[in-house]
């Protein structure tokens, strides 16, 4: 058999080959993108996940980063309200009483704060799903149980709060923003290591 024959004979069992795999086209063809110097990357089969990876971090908008503040500050106050009605240690009346005046106040110099940009922003304060199901949890408990959950959410809550913050404060593009997230984070830093140390 002469080596022209062989060839055609090599290609008949590739194209055949490639007919019991329908994705056989499709990997080839992929692998050709792969190797333009034009083509998007579809190695990994995710486009838009390898253009995050190698993209620098997104900043969170101000808007979103002023929404989950004043969220935060209105889910302390709700749960902290709900504590002195329901709790039975003292401690965690008095830890609540504090968490009421210092979120009240944080809403305050959020609201000035936010206003002050350029263009200016009005936070919305309205509660997550999973803040709202955490309300909800404590509203069905009273004494122990209750100040149990309080302070496991606590703990939780200002946790993810003092992330957003430090995020927010070095990523964030809004200069008197960036100023309230590092005012306030020793604030929360505090209010966690409290939280960590209340024993219900």
């Amino acid at each position: 058999m002469n080596p022209k024959t062989c060839s055609l004979l090599a290609a008949s069992v590739f194209v055949l080959g490639s007919c019991g795999d329908p994705n056989a086209v499709q990997r080839t063809n992929s692998a050709d993108l792969g190797n333009s110097p034009t083509a998007p990357s579809v190695k990994s089969g995710n486009v838009a996940g390898d253009l995050h990876n190698s993209a620098a971090p997104i900043a969170p908008s101000a808007q979103d980063f002023v929404n989950k503040m004043a969220a935060s500050d209105e889910f302390e106050i709700e749960m902290s309200k709900l504590a002195l009605t329901n709790a039975q240690s003292p401690a965690v009346k008095d830890f609540a009483q504090k968490m009421i005046d210092a979120h009240t106040h944080s809403t305050e110099k959020l609201k000035k704060v936010a206003g002050s940009v350029a263009p200016m922003i009005i936070p919305d304060s309205t509660l997550a799903p999973d803040q709202l199901k955490s309300v909800e949890q404590l509203h069905a408990k009273k004494g122990a149980d209750f100040d149990q959950q309080y302070v496991l959410i606590q703990r939780d809550a200002h946790q993810r709060t003092l992330a957003a913050l430090k995020d927010y404060s070095v990523k964030g593009d809004q200069p008197p923003l960036n100023a309230f997230a590092n005012e306030v984070i020793p604030i929360v830093s505090g209010h966690l290591a409290m939280a960590r140390n209340l024993k219900p």
